[in-house]
């Protein structure tokens, strides 16, 4: 009966469209600085603070989903339910860089908002987007996973930046997209390449569960030649995730290549697309193999 009310309730009709999945990358309304700790703190900052165009803020990058699968439309993404969480977190609890690895209250992001939000990124160009034409098979798979997402409760969870949901872990947004792509077998080596961002947080400046200290904001603020571990045995603590601004990137630069004749990126033909002032890269992936095992790594190992 719950999956039935998730179908009745979530589902946006729309008229027949082609079996596509779309991935919508929105970055932040300035780029994330990644370069050393004190640059991420005063970026994110600095984001929380700067407007723009757009209906909501995305003040570190986000992700949407569409999913068209005939008469069937999905529009979703996961996010927090609110920054209340994590400003307390930042400011009164002392988590530090701590917040990068902490869970949340989550939710999946409503259809009507998500069609809204895109609409007014699309006459911007401020988003980009990557088409996957795939197989009626490839998308009735993803919306059984969409649905089987939900039904164990992952989407009432905004996780930390390294969980993975096939590990059922829930995610952030990003993860939550690309586990899309990793349950149709459509992840490509070039994506681990080029859309992760991977360092080493010192130990000193996370705070929370993971060191039991309280870290303050203005210590990250006030470190001007703290970097980065070079790796973890120094005793940090990895961060490995998908990075929207970097995904953002790659689509952009990647669909200018191809429009001015550059060599294919992927093992499946890719053409360059538009979306009004949006750019895109289209795949053509309805010849790509239907996996056909578990979508999460716990019945894996249930049921070898």
């Amino acid at each position: 009966m719950l999956m039935l009310a998730l179908i009745w309730n979530l589902l946006t009709p729309s008229p027949v469209r082609a079996d596509e999945l779309v991935l919508h990358l929105i970055p932040a309304p300035t780029r994330t600085d990644w370069r050393t700790p004190r640059k991420l703190a005063l970026s994110a900052i600095r984001n929380e603070l700067v407007g723009h165009e757009g209906l909501k803020r995305h003040g570190i990058g986000h992700l949407y989903v569409e999913l068209n699968c005939g008469q069937t439309r999905i529009l979703t993404g996961a996010t927090s339910t609110g920054n209340t969480e994590e400003r307390r977190a930042l400011f009164k609890e002392g988590y530090g860089l701590g917040v990068l690895f902490k869970n949340y209250q989550g939710k999946l992001d409503a259809p009507a908002e998500v069609a809204a939000d895109l609409q007014s990124n699309f006459s911007s160009g401020r988003s980009s987007f990557i088409r996957f034409l795939i197989s009626p098979a490839a998308c009735q798979r993803a919306i059984h996973y969409w649905i089987e997402y939900q039904f164990r409760g992952f989407d009432r969870v905004y996780a930390g930046l390294n969980a993975r949901p096939l590990r059922g872990e829930s995610a952030g947004c990003t993860a939550f997209g690309v586990s899309f792509l990793e349950i149709l077998g459509l992840q490509a080596p070039v994506f681990e390449d080029q859309w992760k961002t991977r360092l080493v947080v010192p130990r000193k400046f996370v705070g929370g569960p993971l060191t039991g200290k309280r870290v303050r904001i203005w210590k990250l603020l006030f470190a001007f030649s703290a970097g980065w571990d070079a790796n973890p045995s120094q005793g940090g603590f990895g961060l490995d995730f998908w990075d929207p601004e970097r995904m953002d990137q790659w689509i952009r630069e990647t669909s200018d290549l191809l429009a001015s004749g550059g060599p294919q990126p992927l093992a499946w033909p890719t053409t360059a697309t538009r979306i009004e002032a949006s750019p895109g890269v289209e795949v053509d992936a309805r010849g790509v193999p239907v996996p056909n095992v578990p979508f999460f790594e716990t019945d894996l190992i249930s049921n070898p």
